[in-house]
């Protein structure tokens, strides 16, 4: 195994750690398949790098003052969700994964007889900007359903009054594509087995499991 191969393992597992969408297995799984043609590739010296990085974020997180940017950005694409607004975390790697994401989110809402209005999204490329110290803006991709232009703007604009709400200091020309700017973000998240993609949309849209506290509840 070359150290140039341990090299790019390591810089993306730094990256998906910080993120914090993934437990260890996910982590090793989605690392190995980046070098599934690397014959020699040391697969113990991975699962070791991964569980000593992985604990060492989780200690860090002790010290997090509660609620993270994370915990609000949550909370904000929750009360989106309810108002009918597609949003999911974490979507992919890049603008055409986000969107085709969000609209396959909206096909399978659609066969439950629910109508959603539009969609917000960030994705894998978003995060790794939002984590870089250089840069920490969070960019959202948005859309309406209908694909006219000024119901892609009413969505945008209901994205940013949200946010805003949720302390959030928002960037946006105000034109359809344009995208949203969450200004200096805190990125700081572990790893939670909740589904922050098409699973927690249909689940809130559909009121499954209403009643039941939210997590940010519990701080």
């Amino acid at each position: 195994m070359s150290p140039s191969i341990k090299t790019e393992a390591l810089e993306q597992l730094a990256l998906d750690i910080r993120f914090g969408f993934e437990q260890e297995a996910e982590l090793f799984d989605s690392i190995r398949d980046m070098f599934y043609d690397v014959e020699d590739f040391d697969e113990d010296w991975l699962r070791k790098v991964i569980a000593e990085q992985y604990q060492q974020h989780q200690e860090e997180s002790l010290g997090w003052k509660r609620p993270t940017d994370f915990d609000r950005l949550a909370k904000a694409f929750d009360e989106l969700i309810a108002a009918r607004i597609v949003c999911l975390h974490h979507a992919g790697h890049t603008r055409q994964d986000g969107v085709e994401d969000c609209m396959a989110t909206i096909d399978n809402l659609k066969e439950m007889g629910i109508h959603a209005l539009g969609y917000c999204y960030y994705h894998s490329q978003d995060l790794a900007r939002a984590i870089d110290p250089n840069i920490r803006n969070l960019y959202l991709g948005f859309g309406s359903t209908s694909e006219r232009e000024k119901d892609d703007i009413s969505i945008a604009d209901l994205v940013v009054d949200t946010l805003r709400k949720h302390a959030f200091e928002v960037n946006w020309a105000g034109t359809a594509d344009q995208r949203i700017e969450i200004v200096n973000i805190n990125w700081q998240k572990v790893p939670d087995h909740e589904n922050w993609r098409s699973e927690r949309v249909i689940r809130i849209m559909t009121g499954e499991g209403k009643g039941k506290k939210p997590f940010w509840k519990f701080w």
